[in-house]
């Protein structure tokens, strides 16, 4: 199997994790408080994106409901 993605140049020496690469995360390493505050704040705005799409949706279907019972489609013939 060919590896071309470098994790042995992420570690220094003493085998912790190389400075340059702790760096590059604005927030902070895994398990910061950036790292969490980032991770509820995603989840929270997910959460809201979905409960917007259904209401969004329920309400599109009650509205297309609404129509076909006003124009008569959704009545049943009578029988005779």
């Amino acid at each position: 199997m060919f590896d071309a993605f470098p994790y042995d140049s992420w570690l220094a020496p003493d085998g912790s994790l190389n400075q340059e690469i702790a760096e590059f995360w604005t927030y902070g390493g895994g398990g910061s408080t950036g790292t969490w505050i980032l991770t509820v704040l995603g989840f929270t705005v997910m959460l809201i994106a979905f409960w917007g799409f259904v209401v969004l949706e329920n309400r599109k279907l009650t509205h297309q409901a609404d129509r076909l019972k006003a124009s008569g489609a959704l009545d049943r013939p009578a029988a005779g």
